[in-house]
């Protein structure tokens, strides 16, 4: 939202859709972007159709060449801003390969070594890549006013709840193969 200054009618192509990448369907459609989602389960990706994604690409099996082809299919000269959720090398390249001319490459997953680039793409179609931590306290005012106005419903990427009895079974089976999409909740009974 406010790393890359996206904004209404501009695409944005989202790679990897666990809760943060649909989080950042959710907020670009509340935005007004055009988003594509882009995954290797087709749950994930039915998860991001609901939340706002106008178009999803499976990219399971296909090597990143097709990939990058299909997305620069949807949108003519490629997108104008991608999010990469989560920190691989293959899907960082997706991810700023999708762009257009003077688009903005935001990285959120955090990668385990520092991964090359295609620095090429970058230098040639004058590109911005950007780092993201985290968002600072000074803007989640307008990130509130969304879910206020109702343009944003975070309640929306709920998928499980569990009590914290459940969590330790629960984060160990997130980093699964078959890990499904959304967000867990964790509900702590209070004390009466």
């Amino acid at each position: 939202m406010h790393q890359a200054g996206l904004q209404a009618g501009e695409t944005l192509v989202v790679v990897g859709c666990g809760g943060v990448g649909l989080s950042a369907v959710m907020i670009g459609q509340a935005l007004g972007a055009i988003v594509i989602a882009v995954d290797i389960n087709s749950d994930a990706l039915g998860a991001a159709s609901r939340v706002g994604a106008a178009y999803v690409v499976n990219s399971a099996g296909l090597p990143n060449d097709e990939v990058v082809a299909r997305i620069r299919a949807l949108v003519s000269g490629g997108a104008d801003v991608s999010l990469e959720a989560l920190g691989r090398e293959n899907t960082v390249a997706i991810g700023i390969r999708s762009l257009a001319t003077r688009g903005r490459h935001v990285q959120i997953g955090l990668l385990a070594d520092d991964p090359r680039l295609p620095l090429g793409t970058v230098i040639a179609r004058e590109l911005t890549v950007l780092g993201s931590h985290g968002m600072p306290a000074r803007d989640y005012p307008a990130l509130l006013e969304l879910v206020l106005n109702g343009r944003l419903r975070p309640g929306d990427l709920i998928n499980r709840r569990i009590s914290l009895a459940e969590a330790p079974e629960a984060l160990a089976a997130m980093s699964s193969p078959g890990a499904p999409a959304g967000v867990t909740l964790i509900e702590v009974a209070s004390p009466i």
